[in-house]
């Protein structure tokens, strides 16, 4: 008998699986057996694939398994396996096939004829949906997402079509990253629903989710059942539950567990059939999409665990561990589903029943087997109409009566509802630090995403409130009395469907209410409420810009300003390592982790869940709770009287955002964090030290200590003066030690915890002030003290290392422009808004705009003319740009027209004019106390910044004796300091420097100085490692390392055969600011991943590192790779870096291996040498050496070949006794 691909059988692979399921199959008895296979009434499809692995529920179109299998109909499941037939319906051996790769989300027609499935071809490609007949003809791609990937900007590549599901009416539902927002606990794309045409044809998302969904199946009565994750002022951990929708995007509803903590997550949910249970994947956030299996009766209440029967754990219905999933219910009493048998590596398809009979179906040796489901008609659920008008822009919201729901709430309370979108981040970000669980910092472990506060509208004396709001949000509502205050806060998102209105009764009713319909029409005949602005106006809520500046003006100059410190509370605005003084304050975790005290803020920490996934009580955290607003309402004794009503309601709504730091999704190239912070603080804690200050304070140190913004503000210089002295001093220490485990200021307790903790690990530890009694220890007599003098000159320089990679939040930054996702784009604003034209003192014209919730999604181009009135083309564009402000450097002098014009897709605005005479811009001062300093290989350069002005400087060197001078700088610097490292050795030459304003007008220069590159033949840093971990620098001074992790020393040799590594303190010594030479002997006994025998800098940012990868050296030097020669394992090996300005070269063993030319960034890495590490990421186990090093010595000046090989001849000490030293 001939047979076609299609239906051939596979008896080979019969045999192979039969052999394997009854080896591995648990006892069952017989008659059970009997009873499971006579369910299995029609043919069954599954899929084989290897199984997913990695570390999140919701990125697995990203992995790739690796690929292979496909689609099979077992004809006959119910046989006995020796007459089993199986056909492949779809793999890479069918005609027409989509080839290699991975095949998954199967989905069967209502009437069993087709199959939906989804395919990734290649690991870094998209995945796209296709259809097939269930006789294998007629297969097609219905979806192709190659057109979206241009815009995706987070991690990974592609974009991905996935987890379709048949409508009633023929149409798709489906997921889709192509929206392209961005998860924002990880910078991966976000997929949520859509709908399609059965041929792909009008594609449209019906979920405005930002971050992502799951697994939509169909109800019987034609809702779409589907996972939703989310969290709004809730943790990014625990939130992933059971919701319900209309086709057409309308009332989606919370279903089950959607304020429950476990389980984390339910995937796979199916309606059971005859029955209104769901049967889903009970599965854990972090980790594979797979877990337990579980019945849920969403009758028995929304949040409540008893709605479970968990089959796998019974007696722990919440259990959400496992490798089982994509259950297929047969009934209310039995599911197929792919699960993992004891014993066993790979899933296989089993059936299971609530008594806990388990019965393995199928297995395969070689692949794991998936989503089982009979192939066999269904009945057809109800179509739901579509109710919507997607050409409408706006949809409406009736609330009934706010207070049903509202416990201890009167009548009358609430006076406004304010509406915020949570926003859904689509552009970029810096590649730099994650803290707080945030690839996009926004706050201190408080709100997750940037909101758009779109406005308010009032409340009606009986409760209701009718209003509009712009379709195609993300839109969650506050409640608010008459001083402004939240009484209540929704915490979940619905969105405003186009052309629809959507009704509730009030504040958390059960969602199966309904509205009284006289109410209804009473209130719909005024029509609806359009959203105003609030007092302050719109939009962002971005705290630097906002919020710090109502703080400077009314509460800093007591609170850490010239006054003093009140209450030990400082509301400046000196920038910290991730935020900045005030803003660390007011969000401290003052009690107890949970709530940020002065601002009643959630804490959302995930291991927090229990609490930030509660519902709260009315007035329980945000302004409605928060001790600041109440010090703000009463006047604060009278010391605030100047606080406008503006002013107090900006702070209380920034209150409501919980906590919000960067409001914006603007950003920098230099990332979130100020990496100089810790290093300025490592610095004052040995200065401390020197200055006797841990006699007392141990090892405490506060956040707020140093002010980066007004360095004669820092505490810690305040702290130790006498109060009537200059330097604003404040005699505030006293001559006792302070408690090791007080603490003013805490963000985190114990560090960011990732997982779930019980609630009692947080219990409230009442804050204990500290104790001012007896008289203040004078430390510092007065600002001239050498103490006071080196910690300020720390911080005053540390100041300007800051200043040279600003974060967005900081003077000089150059920012780039962050985007949200924007399905509907708001209309042109009418009116249009005005266009401010202001000059600065330095003639740089300054543009500005209306920035708020109608221009939020408008780019604006911003145009320039000599002419009034004149007409914007591409002959007057200056830029293009999603920010309100402008800064324009180039303007000519004389009368100047701009014109702004707003875009929105095809459409323009009429321009905004505004007009500006330019005058002659004045030069720039000569800088002042210029000095020129002799050292080894170079000449360092310094001069004193003028504080508040935006200046670079030239650079000028001379043959002493000369009035020639040449320029050294290619472009200005915005550094206060230079190293000249291209100085001819041993010969004087005279230095001067000039200012450079933004407009580029270059000033006077400064008073010559002479100096002289030293020539120092020997190392200017030398590690010998004989006896323990001190290295010496050039002079004979001693720098202490401090040996981490399992790193030994003994006999000249670091041993980290064991790991570890050893830090040494940064010193001028280490820069690339003059020829370099590293030199080390180096034994590595493992190959590692990408190991770094030493390193002083930052990939691509600042420094150098000598690291082993792909094979070979990689000797980075300031931003640029030099690559080559072979490292050798278990052998010692001779190792010589240099770079000499120009070119970057490695020498092995005395022979050079690698030679690579260009120009290395110079700024100086400011943080630890390590050796065995790599000073980047001195945590991350993929950096560590494994293996001996010895000799590390470093030289200004580059050696020569020569040099490098009679170096190599020298012999490596050896290591008889290895004893471990002091380990951190």
């Amino acid at each position: 008998m001939k047979m076609s691909p299609a239906t051939s059988l596979f008896l080979v692979g019969v045999f192979a699986i039969s052999a394997a399921v009854s080896s591995a199959a648990p006892p069952v008895s017989a008659e059970v057996e009997k009873q499971f296979r006579s369910q299995l009434d029609a043919p069954l499809l599954f899929v084989k694939r290897h199984s997913y692995t990695g570390i999140h529920i919701y990125d697995t179109y990203y992995k790739w398994p690796p690929g292979g299998g496909g689609i099979y109909v077992l004809e006959n499941p119910s046989a006995p396996r020796e007459q089993w037939r199986i056909r492949p319906l779809v793999d890479e051996t069918t005609p027409g096939t989509p080839g290699h790769g991975v095949y998954t989300h199967p989905d069967l027609s209502w009437d069993a004829k087709k199959v939906l499935f989804c395919f990734k071809g290649d690991a870094k490609g998209n995945t796209c949906i296709y259809e097939v007949n269930m006789d294998g003809t007629g297969l097609r791609r219905v979806t192709d997402p190659t057109p979206a990937c241009g815009i995706y900007k987070g991690s990974h590549s592609g974009q991905h079509d996935i987890a379709p599901a048949y409508l009633p009416d023929g149409r798709i539902v489906f997921l889709s990253t192509r929206p392209s927002g961005l998860v924002p606990c990880a910078n991966e794309g976000v997929s949520i629903l859509h709908v399609m045409n059965a041929d792909g044809s009008d594609m449209h998302p019906i979920s405005v989710n930002n971050v992502n969904e799951f697994d939509p199946s169909i109800l019987p009565d034609g809702r779409i059942l589907f996972g939703r994750w989310e969290y709004v002022d809730k943790n990014a951990l625990t939130i992933q539950s059971l919701w319900t929708m209309n086709p057409d995007g309308t009332q989606e509803t919370a279903l089950y567990a959607n304020n429950m903590v476990f389980p984390e997550a339910i995937l796979d949910a199916r309606a059971v059939p005859g029955s209104h249970l769901i049967v889903g994947t009970l599965a854990k956030h972090n980790s594979t999409p797979r877990g337990s299996i579980g019945f849920i009766d969403p009758l028995l209440g929304k949040n409540d665990p008893k709605a479970i029967t968990n089959l796998e754990h019974p007696d722990d219905p919440t259990f959400d561990k496992g490798d089982s999933c994509e259950p297929w219910p047969l009934s209310e009493n039995l599911v197929l589903f792919s699960g993992r048998p004891a014993g066993q590596k790979r899933n296989a398809l089993e059936m299971m029943d609530r008594e806990g009979h388990r019965l393995v179906l199928m297995s395969d040796k070689d692949i794991c087997l998936h989503s089982p489901m009979l192939v066999k008609p269904r009945p057809t659920p109800k179509v739901i109409a579509d109710s919507t008008d997607r050409r409408a822009k706006t949809g409406r919201f009736f609330v009934q009566d706010i207070y049903q729901g509202l416990s201890g709430v009167k009548r009358g309370e609430i006076k406004w509802l304010r509406v915020i979108e949570e926003t859904s981040r689509i552009s970029g970000r810096d590649g730099g630090a994650q803290p707080y669980n945030q690839t996009f910092l926004v706050s201190a472990a408080l709100a997750f995403s940037v909101k758009n506060f779109l406005g308010v509208v009032p409340v009606n004396d009986d409760g209701s409130v009718y209003f509009e709001v712009p379709a195609g949000r993300a839109v969650y509502f506050q409640a608010l009395d008459g001083d402004g205050r939240l009484v209540h806060s929704m915490r979940t998102f619905v969105q405003a469907a186009p052309g629809t209105t959507r009704s509730c009764i009030g504040c958390h009713e059960y969602k199966y209410g309904t509205t009284t319909p006289e109410t209804m029409r009473r209130v719909l005949v005024r029509g609806p409420a359009r959203l105003q602005p609030e007092s302050w106006g719109s939009g962002y809520m971005d705290f630097p810009a906002m919020v710090q500046p109502a703080l400077d003006k009314h509460c800093a100059t007591c609170h850490g300003g010239e006054k003093g410190i009140g209450g030990g509370l400082d509301l400046t605005g000196g920038w910290t390592e991730h935020f900045n003084i005030s803003y660390e304050n007011l969000a401290n975790r003052r009690d107890t982790q949970l709530i940020a005290y002065w601002i009643a803020g959630i804490d959302c920490m995930n291991g927090t869940a229990f609490w930030s996934s509660q519902i709260f009580q009315p007035r329980s955290h945000g302004s409605g709770a928060a001790p600041l607003a109440k010090l703000l309402l009463d006047g604060h004794g009278g010391r605030i009287a100047g606080l406008t009503r503006t002013e107090r309601d900006l702070l209380m709504a920034w209150m409501d955002s919980n906590g919000l730091y960067h409001g914006t999704w603007d950003s920098t190239k230099h990332g979130c964090q100020l990496t100089e912070w810790p290093v300025i603080k490592k610095t004052l804690m040995a200065q401390m030290k020197v200055a006797g200050c841990v006699r007392c304070h141990g090892n405490n140190f506060e956040s707020d200590w140093f002010n980066l913004q007004r360095p004669e503000l820092s505490r810690i210089l305040r702290a130790a003066l006498p109060p009537d002295a200059n330097g604003f001093g404040l005699g505030l220490c006293r001559d006792r030690k302070v408690d090791p485990k007080w603490q003013r200021v805490r963000l985190l307790w114990n560090g960011y915890a990732h997982a779930v903790k019980p609630l009692d690990a947080f219990a409230p530890l009442p804050f204990t002030p500290p104790d001012m009694s007896g008289a203040p220890l004078v430390s510092f007599a007065s600002t001239s003290d050498k103490h006071y003098q080196t910690m300020l000159a720390t911080i005053r320089n540390g100041r300007e290392r800051a200043l040279l990679t600003p974060r967005v939040d900081m003077p000089g930054a150059e920012v780039i422009s962050g985007a949200c996702r924007q399905f509907n784009p708001p209309p042109m604003p009418a009116p249009l808004p005005a266009l401010q034209a202001t000059l600065g003192d330095d003639g740089v014209v300054q543009l500005a705009w209306e920035r708020s919730a109608r221009t939020i999604g408008l780019e604006a181009e911003v145009h320039r003319s000599a002419k009034a009135g004149f007409t914007p083309d591409d002959s007057t564009l200056l830029t293009r740009t999603g920010l309100a402000s402008f800064t324009d450097t180039s303007a000519a002098v004389g009368r100047q027209h701009y014109a702004i014009v707003f875009l929105r897709d095809s459409q323009r605005s009429q321009p905004i004019y505004a007009v500006l005479d330019v005058p002659p811009p004045a030069p720039p001062s000569a800088p002042v106390e210029f000095t020129a300093t002799s050292s080894s290989g170079c000449v360092r350069l310094r001069w004193q910044s003028v504080p508040g002005r935006a200046l670079n400087y030239n650079v000028y060197r001379a043959k002493a004796g000369s009035k020639q001078f040449d320029k050294l700088t290619a472009e200005p610097i915005g550094a206060a300091w230079f190293t000249d490292g291209a100085a001819e050795p041993q010969v004087e030459h005279a230095y001067t420097v000039r200012a450079v304003s933004r407009r580029g007008l270059e000033g006077g220069p400064a008073a010559a100085a002479v100096a002289t590159a030293r020539l120092v033949k020997e190392p200017v840093f030398t590690a010998s490692f004989d006896k323990d971990t001190r290295g010496r620098l050039d002079g004979g001074e001693d720098l202490a390392g401090e040996a981490r992790g399992g790193a030994r020393i003994a006999g000249g040799v670091l041993d980290l055969t064991r790991g570890g590594h050893v830090a040494f303190p940064h010193r001028e010594q280490f820069d690339l600011s003059q020829p370099l030479t590293v030199e080390m002997w180096l034994s590595m006994e493992a190959a590692g991943q990408m190991p770094i025998p030493v390193s002083c800098g930052l990939w691509n940012q600042a420094g150098w590192f000598l690291q082993r990868i792909g094979g070979r050296w990689r000797w980075h030097v300031g931003g640029f790779d030099c690559d080559g020669g072979k490292p050798l394992a278990g052998q010692w090996m001779h190792i010589v870096c240099t770079y000499d300005g120009r070119v970057a070269r490695v020498f092995q063993d005395g022979a050079q291996v690698a030679e690579k030319a260009g120009t290395a960034v110079v700024l100086p890495w400011s943080g630890d040498l390590l050796v065995g590490h790599y000073s980047g990421m001195p945590k991350d186990a993929s950096f560590q050496v494994t293996g001996k090093i010895a000799g590390l010595k470093i030289y200004h000046r580059a050696f020569t070949a020569a040099e490098a090989a009679a170096a190599a001849k020298t012999k490596p000490p050896s290591s008889r006794t290895v004893a471990k030293v002091a380990v951190k």
